[in-house]
């Protein structure tokens, strides 16, 4: 029998790079299956971000190492003076570790008075054109397993005043998404059940509320799909107490043992949400909130009691005080 030879092209993009670490470990390129969404840049001409004296006394961004800020994804379109490591959305702001391809933290101003109620549309993430393409993840790492597309900023969070519909659609870029399990992100006792009591609370107190959000990043964190998923997240809450000024709290979500079905391997955490000291989330994140813990609530004093650094919060979030 003659054979002959076929001749097939395959298109090859391999990617090394090299570069400084923050206690993350290097991104790995991952290939696009098919082309990303991305909104003209002139969709953000005018986008204003987070505003640092929203709830009356100044709630600064956090400090970033020398290290962090090096590696952060820097705004093309950032204004002369202007910090290019923020990207500005409506009413929320994201600052991006190019290295992980995840947010630094994002930080959201939340207007329970002017809380609005926006329908949720098809699900349809942008990637963000003010910073390069290879320095955010894709659709590709979410096909067909259990990981969610987590929002950071909550749809909901700055979905207020006139500018509503924009900032819920603004919610939907992949620099405010991460990874998480489908069980961690909609449960309600885990990320969800916090975030439902922080903007009920908003709402029904007509209360303004800063909510600061991000991954914990480790060089250790498993690798899935050329991309090391996070096995916690925090959250930092700051609002202004009745006569009693600023208020300030901690917690950090845990979903090491439900990745476990996405890989296989063995977590040293449950799943749970916890309240924690600020300085515990400086230790874990690297980020610096020096300035607001004078501002901190006292473990004992906001329903949840003292025993160590780490503290359970209820299912139902009934041991929490906002």
């Amino acid at each position: 029998m003659h054979s002959s030879p076929i001749e097939l092209s395959i298109p090859l993009t391999i990617t090394v790079e090299v570069e400084e670490s923050d206690g993350t470990a290097p991104r790995a390129h991952v290939a696009r299956p098919f082309p990303e969404l991305v909104r003209p840049r002139p969709y953000y001409d005018g986008c204003t971000g987070y505003d640092p004296a929203f709830l009356g006394p100044e709630v600064a961004l956090p400090e970033l190492s020398d290290e962090q800020r090096r590696n952060a994804a820097k705004n093309s379109a950032a204004p002369a003076g202007e910090d290019p490591t923020v990207l500005p959305y409506t009413h929320f702001s994201v600052v991006v570790n190019r290295r992980r391809q995840l947010a630094y933290y994002t930080v959201v101003n939340i207007d329970g008075a002017e809380s609005a109620r926006v329908g949720r549309r098809r699900d349809a993430w942008y990637l963000d054109p003010r910073i390069a393409e290879s320095e955010q993840i894709g659709e590709s790492l979410y096909l067909r397993n259990a990981l969610d597309r987590g929002h950071l900023v909550r749809r909901l969070d700055p979905v207020w005043g006139a500018e509503a519909a924009r900032a819920n659609d603004d919610t939907f870029h992949f620099t405010n998404c991460s990874p998480q399990h489908e069980k961690f992100n909609q449960g309600k006792d885990l990320w969800l059940g916090l975030e439902d009591f922080i903007l009920e609370h908003a709402e029904l107190e007509d209360r303004k509320v800063t909510v600061f959000t991000g991954p914990v990043m480790s060089e250790d964190d498993p690798l899935y799909k050329g991309v090391r998923l996070p096995l916690a997240f925090w959250k930092l809450i700051a609002y202004c107490k009745t006569g009693a000024g600023l208020s300030v709290s901690g917690y950090v979500l845990e979903q090491a043992r439900l990745i476990e079905d996405v890989l296989g391997f063995e977590a040293l955490f449950d799943a749970g949400t916890y309240r924690v000291p600020l300085a515990h989330l400086r230790d874990r994140t690297g980020l610096d909130f020096g300035h607001l813990e004078p501002f901190e609530t006292a473990l004992a004093s906001d329903g949840l009691f003292a025993r160590d650094d780490h503290v359970p919060v209820n299912d139902d979030c009934s041991n929490l005080v906002l």
